[in-house]
């Protein structure tokens, strides 16, 4: 492929949003073709990625490079820039009406209604307590992160532990609910990474987030899922700001589970999650989560442990 046919690949990717994620193979295919190396393929793509409403990672992107260096020669002959959209399929359910059926069903629970649901009550003298009962998820040599948006530091749990403990504060705002294989892996920008899509462990719970309900019909709505069990909600905190995280536990055995039940049924175009307005970024089984017991200083407020439910089973 000449370099006229990977510039319409690139000219053709659209936002994130509206079919980015599909186009990358495309528009990758077509960068190996060319005899692009995978760092300029990277920035290529990087560049002509559209304003949308998420940010692609350089992970994603590298996904789709080395999907494309495995299955592609160059100056193989294709027509690759003509990348084809999604086809539009019925959404799963109709979100709108099951969201306003939920929040209707639980219309007036707060947070009392929650602890008293949970095997967990806050105490606001010990708030880093939170952050200690979310640790009780996990078995004590398992790796998982902690720390802020671009942190690296991946430890046992045992190690998180013991520095709550010590100094009775929780003082990191986030954690990764899935854990980690505690390894550092290439993801393309010459910066291994220990908490990258790739270094998933287990693939044990999807995080689930509002940004455009209100708290109370967050509250109403997860009031409603689990006093009707209809999801198995482990967890569910008040990340101090304008929303409340789920984790969902699903326990599925690898990668291509991930993205068939989470990243299509869940939060594909049309699935369950996308179809009721929760956001999609949320789909990453690296995604961080906030961490009970954190003062969250811009806010004036703590991330707060509403429900802990460390029986609850998978059904997915």
């Amino acid at each position: 492929m000449n370099q006229t046919g990977y510039a319409k690949a690139l000219a053709s990717i659209p936002p994130p949003g509206a079919g980015c994620h599909a186009s990358l193979l495309g528009a990758a295919n077509c960068g190996v073709m060319a005899g692009r190396s995978d760092a300029e393929i990277l920035g290529d793509i990087r560049a002509s990625i559209p304003p949308g409403n998420r940010y692609i990672p350089d992970r994603e992107i590298m996904d789709a490079v080395r999907k494309a260096r495995r299955e592609i020669k160059p100056g193989t002959p294709s027509q690759c820039y003509r990348i084809p959209r999604p086809a539009h399929s019925k959404p799963i359910i109709d979100g709108p009406a099951y969201l306003k059926k939920l929040i209707a069903r639980g219309d007036g629970a707060g947070p009392v209604d929650l602890w008293h649901l949970s095997d967990h009550q806050p105490d606001r003298e010990t708030n880093y307590c939170d952050a200690l009962a979310v640790l009780s998820l996990y078995d004590a040599e398992e790796h998982i992160y902690i720390g802020d948006q671009y942190g690296r530091d991946v430890e046992p749990v045992e190690t998180w532990r013991t520095r709550i403990e010590q100094g009775q504060v929780a003082p990191w705002p986030h954690i990764a609910p899935n854990p980690f294989d505690g390894v550092a892996h290439d993801i393309g920008n010459r910066k291994p990474s220990f908490r990258c899509d790739a270094a998933v462990s287990a693939f044990r719970y999807v995080v689930v987030e509002f940004d455009t309900v209100s708290k109370s019909d967050q509250l109403a709505f997860w009031y409603a899922i689990i006093t009707a069990r209809l999801l198995p909600v482990a967890v569910l905190l008040d990340s101090g700001g304008k929303s409340l995280h789920a984790w969902i536990r699903v326990d599925l055995p690898d990668r291509q589970a991930w993205n068939r039940e989470v990243c299509t049924r869940f939060y594909g175009d049309q699935g369950v999650f996308t179809s009721m307005g929760a956001d999609r970024a949320c789909r990453n089984p690296s995604r961080l989560s906030r961490l009970p017991g954190h003062y969250r200083t811009e806010k004036n407020s703590y991330q707060t442990l509403l429900y802990l439910n460390p029986q609850t089973k998978a059904t997915v």
